[in-house]
């Protein structure tokens, strides 16, 4: 994963949870414009930042060898095995305090 695509998944978790980025702010202790800046197209957050923007959006970065993952587009003998965090993940629900935008 490249640091656009970090950037492009931190958004679409905004997007989903429906956290704008003064609540992200407030729940990461970055500045309105620190959070504006990182989740940018052009975005280039520190590690702290982005450390704090991904707690904050109810994540966690983890990291995996280089190839993890792989597709079988990408590797024909990949076979995906299924990890208990990876079941844990596709069952979650959202996080308890992401609103949906006009929601009270």
């Amino acid at each position: 994963m490249n640091k656009q695509e970090i950037v492009n998944a931190l958004i679409a978790r905004r997007e989903a949870s429906g956290l704008s980025n003064a609540e992200i702010a407030q729940r990461s202790g970055l500045t309105d414009r620190s959070v504006r800046n990182a989740l940018s197209l052009m975005g280039n957050p520190q590690l702290s930042s982005l450390l704090a923007l991904v707690d904050a959006l109810g994540l966690e970065l983890q990291l995996a060898p280089k190839g993890f993952g792989e597709t079988a587009t990408t590797d024909p003998g990949y076979r995906p095995v299924t990890t208990r965090v990876g079941r844990a993940v596709a069952q979650a629900p959202a996080p308890p305090y992401a609103k949906r935008r006009g929601s009270p």
